[in-house]
């Protein structure tokens, strides 16, 4: 059994595809691992789904191997962190915890025709008109946001209403108001807490897309927008005391002390503190995060704003844009038999010298800031008679470069700052190929940070604080490695040729956008 007198942090992350449990030490270092795949169900066209028993099962599951595996154990573990997918929900029964319906996750498309319907009304209309006017009168920022305010898919508020609009049952246990809802973090804190704590932390609050970031409540959005209030949880800060496991859960009470939405809990693990630092995430999407400070940055573009973290009395901004397909894309190469390992895509794109004018325009949840078009198709253009295998696996990488360089330049024009470099996390960080070209593509250096997992240590830093591990960000600092630097070219050519691709696949995603708003194409079917 390993020892360590200050004992061990159990760090949860549980993504869109997959379960992860990190046993920390004191000197923020995994000593113990587990994983396990999250299985998604398609019941129907278009629908994405989690069935909640089951994976709390391999929840715990996973917990418990990790445990196994750093050879300590349960009475060991100090505290408890937990990073979680954003924008998935589901809802149950106050009385029975019975699940009126499986988690609808984030990537669900059942309440597109509804958000349609809604974004065009004459009342969201009127809303997004008197909005601008106000904005043109004070030149408030906030008002300039919402005269571009939009329901979008990933968010919670259009499937919520959707559950809402067609499920009788919640809306029996809305007028007997005995309706529990909750994003991943909410519900996991309950089933945890044996339905003692109904909670949800702020970074996944401001995550569903009917929080107020600006006052810091449910309040007006949700009333707008005709969500009743008094059924969702109580926001909390990150490091709230969300309470202690239930003892037959996992054989001794645990101390849960950090909860966290998993790409806010990214910034803090890579050590992201300071005002205009950036950090990518590169899973089944790409996230690109901006340390704002203590600041909203309004965007008038599509650059999302949320709580970065609450800590105490502190309270730190960010502004997002992300990039709705990344890994999604490689695990359709694999599915479709173009490789049989994910790993060797780098090696196949260098084994051309490009892809000779094939391009790939990856949208399988559209495009987001900022070419803002859910609409738009998925495909290859370019395919001539003498294409190869190579070509489309170098034009599938070069796609998910080619639309993170896209929101870099956004980024550079909307928030005007001395960037210099990124650092990047995810499993799509540990590829060579996509590292060098998005350097050389944006002329930062790429920093490719010591674990793929960063949002396990977003989590592990605040419960180990609570532990007395560290006592505070700059100590814990001192561990955010850079395990490889990706450096800009400095051939010039060989940038104007590159940027010259870049150029052409914008053009080939024009051919794209709006693909499923013809009748004779639906994205459901």
């Amino acid at each position: 059994m390993s020892g360590d007198s200050k004992g061990y942090i159990a760090a949860l992350d549980v993504g869109t595809t997959t379960i992860k449990c990190h046993i920390i030490n004191s000197s923020a270092r995994s000593i113990g691992f587990a994983s396990h795949l999250v299985k998604l169900h398609y019941p129907n066209p278009g629908w994405v789904e989690i069935i909640p028993d089951e994976l709390f099962q391999n929840i715990i599951q996973v917990i418990h191997q990790a445990i196994k595996n750093a050879n300590v154990s349960m009475h060991q573990i100090k505290s408890l962190g937990i990073a979680t997918q954003r924008c998935s929900f589901v809802t149950w029964n106050k009385n029975t915890g019975e699940y009126f319906h499986n988690f609808i996750t984030w990537m669900d498309l059942r309440a597109s025709q509804l958000i349609n319907k809604m974004n065009t009304s004459m009342f969201f209309l009127s809303l997004r008109w008197a909005a601008f006017l106000i904005y043109l009168g004070t030149c408030n920022k906030k008002y300039g946001m919402a005269s571009k305010f939009r329901i979008r898919n990933n968010h919670v508020t259009g499937r919520l209403l959707w559950v809402l609009k067609n499920l009788k049952p919640v809306q029996q246990a809305l007028r007997n108001k005995n309706l529990m809802f909750g994003t991943m973090d909410t519900w996991l804190i309950y089933k945890l807490t044996g339905g003692l704590s109904y909670v949800t932390d702020v970074t996944n609050a401001s995550s569903t897309g009917f929080y107020d970031p600006f006052t810091l409540d449910w309040g007006i959005v949700a009333k707008s927008l005709g969500i009743p209030t008094h059924f969702l949880p109580k926001v909390v800060a990150n490091d709230y005391d969300f309470g202690e496991t239930d003892e037959s859960i996992l054989g001794v009470p645990i101390r849960i002390k950090c909860v966290m939405a998993d790409q806010q809990s990214s910034v803090l693990g890579s050590g992201s503190f300071t005002e205009d630092d950036l950090k990518l995430t590169m899973g089944t999407g790409a996230f690109l995060d901006i340390n704002t400070s203590n600041r909203i940055h309004p965007s008038l573009t599509g650059m999302y704003p949320l709580v970065g973290y609450q800590l105490e009395k502190e309270l730190v901004y960010i502004s997002e844009v992300p990039c709705t397909d990344a890994g999604s894309v490689i695990q359709w190469l694999l599915h479709c038999g173009f490789v049989d390992n994910p790993f060797i895509t780098a090696e196949m794109a260098r084994k051309v010298e490009d892809t000779k004018g094939v391009f790939f325009i990856p949208a399988f949840s559209g495009l987001g800031p900022p070419i803002n078009d859910e609409q738009a198709g998925t495909g290859f253009i370019g395919i001539k008679p003498v294409t190869k295998k190579e070509h489309l696996v170098r034009a599938v990488l070069e796609s998910i470069v080619y639309q993170i360089v896209k929101t870099v330049d956004f980024l550079k024009i909307e928030r005007v700052a001395d960037y210099s470099s990124i650092k990047v996390d995810g499993g799509l960080s540990n590829n060579d190929f996509i590292c060098q070209l998005l350097a050389d593509l944006t002329g930062l250096c790429i920093f490719r940070l010591y674990t793929s997992d960063i949002a396990v240590m977003g989590v592990a830093f605040v419960a180990g604080i609570s532990c007395g591990f560290w006592k505070g960000k700059e100590e814990f600092k001192q561990y955010c490695d850079i395990s490889k630097s990706f450096e800009p070219s400095r051939d010039a050519n060989y940038i104007i040729k590159c940027r010259n691709t870049y150029r052409n696949w914008l053009l080939a995603v024009d051919r794209f956008k709006s693909w499923y708003q013809t009748d004779q194409f639906n994205p459901m079917e």
